[in-house]
């Protein structure tokens, strides 16, 4: 089993519960974790014996640009699902931090992870 790591994907939605928050799109950010077994594409160099992770980027930027949450922990649960979903995934990892929702704190993350 192998892993396929994506750092801080940045992008703006809609989140949290406060009419401030859901004014305006406010930045998250999302790393994610993918174990998925890569060793027919490591004997091929074929991309579709990849799990393409540009098309799994794409889905969750389209997930999470068109949604409008109130927490971070629905929003987690909502993305695990979707990543799960792809063939070649089996287990994911996921964090989403929300910087500046604390004072004098960086970002408040919550990280998930779940098993197809």
């Amino acid at each position: 089993m192998s892993t396929i790591y994506v750092e801080e994907l940045e992008i703006y939605t809609i989140l949290g519960i406060t009419a401030e928050e859901r004014e305006h799109k406010q930045k998250i950010l999302i790393d994610y974790w993918l174990d998925v077994d890569i060793s027919k594409a490591m004997l091929s160099d074929e991309i579709d014996d990849c799990v393409n992770y540009r098309t799994i980027n794409k889905k969750i930027l389209s997930v999470v640009e068109n949604s409008s949450y109130n927490t971070i922990e629905r929003l987690l649960g909502i993305l695990l699902e979707v990543v799960l979903g792809f063939d070649g995934v089996s287990h994911a990892k996921m964090k989403i931090a929300k910087p500046g929702a604390l004072r004098y704190a960086k970002n408040v993350s919550v990280t998930a992870e779940r098993s197809a």
